[in-house]
C-alpha cells in the first residue's frame, strides 16, 4: 500500500454582511474578527467573544459554499515509508 499527499491550491475571497450597532467601528470589527477581543469588562468581553463566534460561523458557512471554486494547481507526491527510505539509503537490517 502506498501513501500519497495531495495539495490542492485554490484562492477565493469571502464577503459576508453583519448588522451591528452604530457604535461599532470598522477597526474594532477587524480586531474582533481576528480574535483580538478586549476585556474592558465581563459584559463587553462576552459581547466581543459572541460576535467573534457569530462572524466565524457565518464565514465558515459562506466558505463551504465556495469549495467548488476553480483549482489553481494540484500537486501529488508519494509519501515513502520508513522502510523505503531505509532501503534507498543502502542500509541493511543485518547485524554485524
Amino acid at each position: 500500500m502506498k501513501t500519497f499527499e495531495i495539495e490542492v491550491v485554490r484562492t477565493y475571497t469571502t464577503t459576508i454582511e453583519v448588522a451591528l450597532s452604530d457604535e461599532m467601528t470598522t477597526s474594532a470589527l477587524e480586531r474582533i474578527t481576528l480574535g483580538n477581543t478586549v476585556e474592558w469588562d465581563t459584559k463587553h468581553k462576552s459581547f466581543e467573544d459572541d460576535l467573534y463566534h457569530e462572524i466565524w460561523d457565518t464565514l465558515g458557512e459562506a466558505e463551504l459554499e465556495q469549495c467548488d471554486t476553480e483549482i489553481l494547481s494540484v500537486n501529488a507526491k508519494e509519501r515513502k515509508s520508513g522502510k523505503q527510505l531505509f532501503d534507498e539509503l543502502g542500509f541493511t537490517s543485518e547485524k554485524g
